[in-house]
């Protein structure tokens, strides 16, 4: 399938703009972790993004009630893998396991997309792209090293690990399943549905998170937090996504997926101070040049 140049362009850049607001939603709620819990993050998060939603897209929703009956198990799935389970697991993770380790187990995520849309996608696994995701993925490697062998050698592995890599293989599999998207849903539409259903799903999880958990409703200091989860992480970050997936393919998209770190430092230097180092220079050199080698080979 070819690709226009005003398609590409487009697609590109909104898989730029979502990578970067998700990168915001990782340094913010990161903050916050000891005064949210991971389920009561990701229900309001959802509840957020869903509330905001009905008043543009209901009346889609309603049109396109047939299609939701046809499609409910694959609507169902979708919701489960992307919205319900991805977050959530990523939060639980970051409760038990270090930012470092996070963050080197979800870059293997766009690997796993390229993969996964070259055996069930049909989409081309060419030697270029590889290379440039295995280059974009050095420069991961060594910015989260600092540059230190031993680093490396020295990382342990602990059960907030698995919990990271079912989140980073959950959002490789909801890649997949947009690019999957049943004809006839628009993309409000679709996301509506699956936000919803997600947030129903959640909901059981959460009245027995308000009974055990240590943080079961949101304070004052974290509501800030929680809109922008809502709104900008979970709203606008997945309808950049789609449609960037839906005109690039989910192998180019996973490409853009690498720049994620590189938002996160920018983020970290504005917002925490943390200064830039001539690693993280390199490894941003590294994850451009990365990006770019995957996505400008012939676009069919």
């Amino acid at each position: 399938m070819a690709i226009g140049k005003s398609s590409f362009v487009v697609g590109m850049f909104c898989a730029m703009s979502a990578t970067a607001v998700w990168a915001g939603n990782f340094i913010i709620a990161r903050g916050f972790h000891h005064s949210l819990s991971p389920i009561t993050l990701s229900f309001w998060r959802w509840v957020v993004a869903s509330s905001v939603l009905v008043p543009i897209a209901l009346g889609e929703v309603i049109r396109q009630k047939e299609l939701i009956v046809k499609h409910f198990g694959f609507l169902f799935v979708t919701a489960l893998i992307g919205v319900s389970g991805c977050n959530t697991l990523i939060y639980m993770a970051g409760q038990v396991t270090s930012a470092v380790n996070l963050s080197l187990i979800a870059m293997t995520a766009p690997l796993g997309i390229v993969i996964l849309a070259s055996f069930f996608l049909g989409e081309s696994l060419t030697s270029g792209k590889i290379l440039g995701m295995l280059t974009a993925f050095a420069g991961v490697v060594l910015l989260f090293s600092r540059g230190s062998v031993e680093t490396l050698v020295n990382l342990s592995f602990n059960g907030g690990d698995l919990l990271m890599v079912a989140g980073a293989s959950c959002f490789a599999i909801y890649s997949l399943l947009v690019r999957r998207v049943p004809a006839g849903f628009s993309t409000l539409g679709f996301l509506s549905i699956i936000f919803w259903m997600g947030t129903l799903l959640l909901f059981p999880l959460y009245l027995w998170d308000r009974g055990t958990s240590w943080a079961p409703m949101i304070p004052m200091d974290s509501v800030a937090v929680v809109l922008y989860a809502g709104v900008g992480a979970s709203l606008c970050g997945f309808a950049l996504w789609n449609r960037s997936v839906s005109l690039i393919g989910a192998g180019r998209a996973a490409a853009v997926y690498y720049l994620l770190p590189l938002f996160s430092g920018i983020d970290a230097r504005i917002f925490l101070g943390e200064s830039i180092t001539w690693v993280q220079g390199v490894s941003g050199a590294l994850i451009l040049f990365g990006v770019f080698f995957s996505s400008r080979e012939k676009r069919n």
